[in-house]
């Protein structure tokens, strides 16, 4: 008889392990992540389009949702949201965007990394590499989120 409770609590211990496993798995299928852009050769003149996704099921899901707000984003021209395509894909990882928000300028940048600090420092910097240098103070991060967070 003393055998019969410890194999029910073995059960019971044995399947809270299955059960804790099987969440932890499930949390992690919901961290893929992904960036789009619509990126013209005259960001100045043409805009710039953006989309992002986090927390999706899969890549594809995190693709397709990404694409989707790039090429819904409001303020760029039709030819540039047709630009749109993913040009990051992530998980559990975070994403910034930055760019010089005066029309007519050129400093736009994004960067994964494992932080949101450095991805906007990432972000940044590229955006100032890209401009000239007396608009490079004007860039700013528009975008940053993370994934699996």
């Amino acid at each position: 008889m003393g055998s019969a409770p410890i194999r029910c609590i073995r059960l019971l211990v044995g399947g809270a392990l299955l059960l804790a496993g099987a969440a932890s798995q499930a949390g992690r299928a919901d961290a893929e992540a992904a960036l789009a852009v619509g990126l013209p050769a005259d960001v100045a003149k043409q805009g710039l389009a953006v989309g992002w996704a986090v927390n999706h099921a899969s890549k594809q899901a995190a693709e397709a949702e990404a694409l989707r707000r790039c090429r819904e984003a409001k303020e760029p021209p039709q030819a540039t949201r047709d630009l749109c395509r993913v040009v990051e894909r992530f998980d559990d990882r975070c994403v910034a965007v930055a760019l010089d928000p005066d029309p007519g300028t050129t400093g736009v940048g994004w960067a994964v990394a494992a932080s949101q600090d450095a991805a906007e420092a990432g972000a940044m910097e590229d955006c100032r590499r890209g401009t000239d240098e007396k608009r490079r103070a004007a860039c700013r991060v528009i975008l940053a989120r993370c994934d699996g967070r």
